[in-house]
C-alpha cells in the first residue's frame, strides 16, 4: 500500500549493468529527499528458464526452474537495492518485489502498480535501435503504451548529473499539470534548475500565402495577421509561463533557477524538442502523454511518442493523467 504522504516509485529493473546504473543515476535525482519511497520489482520471463532439451516438458521445467528464478531475482532486487542504501536512502523506504513466471513483462509492471497504488512507474530503458522497437516493442515502451494514468520515468543511465530540468509544454491545462507534477514529485528536491520550453507551432493554413501572387497591400495584410496570431499566440504562452513560475516560487525555488522560453518551430515541434535534449545539458525532460491516449495506433504520430523512441541520455518523465 502507497503511503499517501510519501512519494512512491515502481521501479522495474533487469539483470544488466546498464539497468544498475541508470537506478543509480536515478536515485542520484532524487537522492536528498526525505520521502520517498521504493519498491524494486523484477520480473522473471518464463521463455528465459526453458533451456534446450528442456523444451518438450516446458510445465516440468519450469517447476524445477522456481528456485533458480526466485535466486536470479533476489540477486538483481538486491544490487538495486544496496546502490539506493549506498545513496543514503533509509533501508525501511525500499522494498523488494519479485513475479516469477512472467508471460508480459510490461503488463506484470503496471499490474503491480495497481496493486500497490504507486503512482510513478520508472523503467529502463532497453539497448533497442528505433526500427528493433517498431517491430517487437520494449519494455518501456509498452509501459508507456498501456499505462494510461500513471506516471512513467525511463531511466537512463547515461543521464548527466547537472540537475537541469526541462519542461515541455504545448498548452496551458498541459502546463498547469506538469506543473502540479514538478511542483509535487520534484520540486522538494534541492539544487535543480528548471526550463519551461513551449515550441510555437507553425502558422496555420489560412494565413498562409494565397495561390497567386499577392500584390503590396495584400502582402502587408498578410503579414499583419501573421504578426497579430503569433503576438497573441506569445500572449497566451507567456500568461500560463508565468503561472508556471509562480508555482514553483511559492514553493521556495529561487527565481534565478527558473527559466521560461518561447522558440518558433523550426523543422517540426518534436524534432525541435529533441534538438534541444540533444544539447545535453538536462538531466531530465517532463512532458505530457496526452497524444498517447488518442484512439490511434500507438506508433503513429504524436510528439510524445517520437521523443520517446528517439531521446537519449536524459531521464524521460511521460506525465499521465492521475499525477
Amino acid at each position: 500500500m502507497a503511503h499517501h504522504d510519501q512519494k512512491c516509485f515502481l521501479l522495474a529493473v533487469d539483470g544488466s549493468e546498464r539497468c544498475l546504473t541508470a537506478v543509480k543515476r536515478f536515485g542520484q535525482f532524487f537522492k536528498d529527499r526525505t520521502d520517498c519511497r521504493w519498491t524494486i520489482l523484477h520480473c522473471v520471463q518464463q521463455h528465459l528458464m526453458l533451456y534446450p532439451g528442456e523444451l518438450w516438458d516446458a510445465d516440468t521445467s519450469l517447476r524445477v526452474a522456481r528456485s533458480t528464478q526466485e535466486k536470479i531475482c533476489q540477486s538483481i532486487t538486491g544490487r538495486c537495492r544496496d546502490a539506493l542504501l549506498e545513496m543514503g536512502f533509509d533501508s525501511d523506504r525500499i522494498e523488494t518485489l519479485c513475479r516469477l513466471d512472467s508471460l508480459d513483462p510490461g503488463q506484470e509492471i503496471i499490474k503491480v502498480a495497481g496493486e500497490k497504488k504507486i503512482s510513478c512507474i520508472a523503467v529502463g530503458r532497453r539497448g533497442l535501435s528505433p526500427a528493433e522497437n517498431i517491430l517487437i516493442g520494449s519494455v518501456s515502451t509498452r509501459v508507456v503504451q498501456y499505462e494510461e494514468y500513471r506516471t512513467v520515468w525511463i531511466m537512463e543511465p547515461d543521464a548527466p548529473p547537472t540537475g537541469n530540468v526541462l519542461i515541455a509544454v504545448e498548452s496551458h491545462p498541459e502546463c498547469r499539470a506538469l506543473t502540479y507534477y514538478v511542483h509535487e514529485w520534484i520540486g522538494p528536491t534541492p539544487g535543480k534548475q528548471y526550463t519551461f520550453l513551449h515550441i510555437l507551432p507553425p502558422v496555420p493554413p489560412t494565413l498562409w500565402d494565397d495561390g497567386h501572387i499577392l500584390d503590396e497591400q495584400e502582402r502587408a495584410a498578410r503579414h499583419s495577421w501573421k504578426r497579430h496570431w503569433e503576438e497573441e499566440k506569445r500572449r497566451q504562452v507567456d500568461q500560463f509561463m508565468d503561472e508556471a513560475r509562480e508555482v514553483l516560487l511559492s514553493q521556495g525555488i529561487p527565481n534565478e533557477a527558473i527559466q521560461c522560453r518561447i522558440v518558433p518551430v523550426h523543422k517540426g515541434v518534436a524534432r525541435d524538442l529533441l534538438a534541444h535534449i540533444e544539447s545535453g545539458q538536462y538531466e531530465a525532460v517532463v512532458m505530457g502523454k496526452r497524444s498517447l491516449r488518442e484512439k490511434k495506433p500507438f506508433l503513429v504520430g504524436s510528439h510524445a511518442n517520437k521523443v520517446l523512441q528517439h531521446a537519449r541520455k536524459v531521464h524521460l518523465c511521460l506525465v499521465g493523467r492521475a499525477c
